[in-house]
């Protein structure tokens, strides 16, 4: 396997992992009442656009196998999105950014590759 499908093979798990995680969480929604589905009409219209930053992914083979170490990257992502200060949307960009960083950062220190 070249270096490039590599990539975009880790990528496509990436993408289809976010996917997944989003039907799941919509599937949650689809069972609850409509008051509270309305309670969550933000956390619905932030994950869903942070999914669609995840269609089409572009990382290293090492971002994005730390990014496939979350259990739940979809609402990691969100919760960093809750303690920015629910900036706008533009900022979804750098938040994940950001995350993708602190998840390859932390892999390393893990593997022992830094400290």
């Amino acid at each position: 396997m070249t270096y490039k499908d590599y990539k975009q093979s880790l990528n496509q798990k990436l993408a289809d992992k976010v996917q997944q995680e989003l039907l799941n969480f919509q599937k949650e929604i689809q069972a609850k009442t409509s008051g509270e589905v309305n309670d969550t009409a933000q956390q619905t219209f932030i994950k869903e656009e942070i999914a669609k930053y995840f269609l089409h992914p572009e990382y290293s083979p090492q971002a994005a196998k730390a990014l496939l170490k979350s259990p739940d990257l979809l609402h990691d992502i969100y919760e960093e999105w809750l303690e920015c200060g629910e900036g706008h949307k533009d900022s979804l960009r750098q938040i994940i950014a950001d995350f993708k960083n602190y998840m390859v950062k932390t892999e390393k220190i893990l593997s022992g590759k830094e400290r």
